[in-house]
Order: structure tokens, then C-alpha cells, then sequence
């Protein structure tokens, strides 16, 4: 197979993914700065961003042979290895924090490989997606608390094996107000104006999703 080939539209923007979480990786790995931890947990963010792109364009104009394989190993890095290596970076003493960071990413991973390997559903997802709980950890990060963060990594990584049910925002309104919600956080983020704002807007988006459960449960049974 020659690779250049068989990349389509959505395969850029998933490298695209790929690129942005090893950069984070490295500017934590070159400073643990305040200014590079706040710029690492943007550049998730903007992962975050390419990483519904990808999906977005692929349901319009088709996925190639490396899509779905491609998307798993870009969550990896930028979703499973770039949050935990946030974390490590941002608090210290950093191997005090090491058990916790390798369960998140092998849960992670065991979450991935389930996905590639089990029936899809276009309705919901069997345990809580990467992308959200990499997002989740990320935010924590920037309220400097890690008797807040670690025990939330914990807790993401259980929801990422469990097989509870998340639902996938299809509908094009929804998804426009979360993108310019989140836009509008990295753009704090960015300006470091206002980190408690930029955190106080996505932690909301993630414990939304995270509950999503509890409602998508009430509602099969009220039906």
C-alpha cells in the first residue's frame, strides 16, 4: 500500500491530532512553567478540536483504509499520553503521580482497542471516549490542585473500561455551540486573561458529558 495514496481528508486532520499531542508532550518535557503548562493544555484542546474535524469530514466524504486505525493511535498520543504527561509535569513530586498517569493511559488504550474490535453504534459509545476524558483531565490541570486531579484521573480511567453508555453528538446545531464554547476557552486560555473562565466553561461541558449516563438511563426507563 502506498501510503500518500491511500490518505484522505480526514487522515489531515487526524495527523494534524497527532502532531498537536506530541507537541504538547514536548513542551512540558521542556518547561513545567505555568506559561507551558497553560499552552500544553491549549494545544489538547485544539487536538480536541482537529479530532472532531476529522470525524466531521469523514462522514461527508468517506474514510480511507487508515482512518479508523490512524484516529485510535492519534487519541493515544494527544487524548491518553499528552494529558497524563500534563499532569506529571504540572505537579510534583512527579513519581508520586507515575501509578496514577500509567493506569489513565493503559485504561486508555484498553478503551481504544475495545472500540476497533466491537460493533459500532451510530447512537452511543460503551464507556466514556478518550477525547473527553483527555479533555477532562487537561482542564483539571489548570485549576492547580492536585488533590482535585489525580483522584479525577482515577475516576476517568474507570469510566473509560466501564460500559456505561455515552452518547455521540451528531446533530449539527449542538455541535456548533460546543465548538464556539470551546473555542472561546482556548481563546482564554490562549490570552491567559482568565484561566478560572476558560476552566469554569469546559469543566462544565465535561461533567455534562460525564453524567450523560444518569439521563441517557432515565430516559429508557421512562419510556
Amino acid at each position: 500500500m502506498n501510503i500518500l495514496h491511500a490518505l484522505r481528508p480526514p487522515d489531515l486532520f487526524t495527523i494534524l491530532n497527532i502532531s498537536l499531542g506530541f507537541a504538547a508532550i514536548l513542551l512540558i518535557h521542556e518547561s513545567q512553567s505555568q506559561d507551558a503548562i497553560k499552552l500544553a493544555v491549549l494545544l489538547i484542546i485544539i487536538a480536541a478540536v482537529a479530532d472532531g474535524l476529522d470525524g466531521f469530514v469523514a462522514r461527508r466524504t468517506g474514510s480511507g483504509p487508515l482512518g479508523a486505525n490512524l484516529d485510535s493511535l492519534a487519541d493515544l498520543i494527544s487524548f491518553g499520553a499528552a494529558p497524563a504527561f500534563l499532569v506529571v509535569g504540572a505537579f510534583s513530586p512527579p513519581m508520586h503521580i507515575w501509578p496514577a498517569a500509567i493506569i489513565f493511559l493503559t485504561c486508555g488504550a484498553l478503551r481504544l482497542a475495545r472500540f476497533n474490535i466491537s460493533g459500532k453504534s451510530d447512537q452511543l459509545f460503551e464507556g466514556l471516549p478518550i477525547p473527553a476524558a483527555g479533555m477532562a483531565l487537561s482542564v483539571s490541570v489548570l485549576l492547580g490542585k492536585p488533590s482535585l486531579t489525580i483522584p479525577l484521573m482515577l475516576l476517568l480511567a474507570l469510566l473509560m473500561i466501564s460500559t456505561l453508555p455515552y452518547p455521540k453528538i451528531r446533530d449539527m446545531r449542538i455541535l456548533l455551540i460546543l465548538g464556539l464554547l470551546v473555542i472561546a476557552a482556548a481563546w482564554a486560555v490562549f490570552l491567559q486573561s482568565n484561566i478560572l473562565y476558560a476552566a469554569i466553561i469546559l469543566g462544565a461541558l465535561v461533567i455534562a458529558y460525564l453524567l450523560s449516563p444518569v439521563v441517557i438511563s432515565r430516559l429508557q426507563k421512562g419510556r
